[in-house]
This record gives C-alpha cells, structure tokens and sequence, in this order.
C-alpha cells in the first residue's frame, strides 16, 4: 500500500473541517439562545430609558449587570470552541493513524 502524504494531508483536512462545521452549528446555537434568553431583559430596559423612567445612572448600572450576564454565558461557548479544536484535531489526527496502518 502506497503512502502520499499530500493526499492524506488533504484528508486531515477534511476531517477537521467537517468536525469544526458540525460544531460550529452546536455554538451558533447556544449563542443565539443567549442572546434570544435576554432579549426581554434588554427591551424592557432600553424601553424604560428611552421613555425617561430610568436614569442614565441607573440605565448604566443595569446594562453593566446585562454585560456579567452575557460574559457569563459565552465563557461557556469558549469551553464548547476549545471542545470542539480537539475534536477536529483528533478527526485529523485518526485520519493519519489509518493511512499509515493502511499502508503497513
């Protein structure tokens, strides 16, 4: 059995490349239902301010709490992309362990 290199470079590629796609869907998501989770939240408040029943002080404070809120949540998307690297790391990663056993 033959070993081209280029070849089964390309095919790590691949591999690591269909893994992160299906990931990346996984993370859209989870950053959309962040996001969709504190719309209400944010349209309340922008509401308030914009019809005078909250002071910038107050506007600031809130929107400074919306913004732990948020961090908070997308801390998790950066455990979900450093998951998701691995996994298309090791997709290539087992790409190339087969094509040398292939070619054993």
């Amino acid at each position: 059995m033959s070993f081209d290199i280029d070849q089964v470079v390309k095919d790590m590629a691949s591999a690591a490349s269909k893994s992160a796609k299906q990931e990346v869907a996984g993370i859209r998501e989870y950053a959309d239902s962040i996001l969709e989770n504190e719309k209400e939240s944010l349209k309340e408040l922008g509401e308030a301010r914009i019809k005078g029943e909250i002071t910038d002080k107050v506007f600031d404070r809130e929107i400074a709490r919306e913004k732990k809120v948020v961090q908070a949540e997308l801390l998790t998307i950066q455990l979900m992309t450093d998951a998701a690297a691995q996994r298309a790391a090791n997709a290539a990663i087992d790409v190339f362990i087969k094509a040398v056993k292939a070619a054993i």
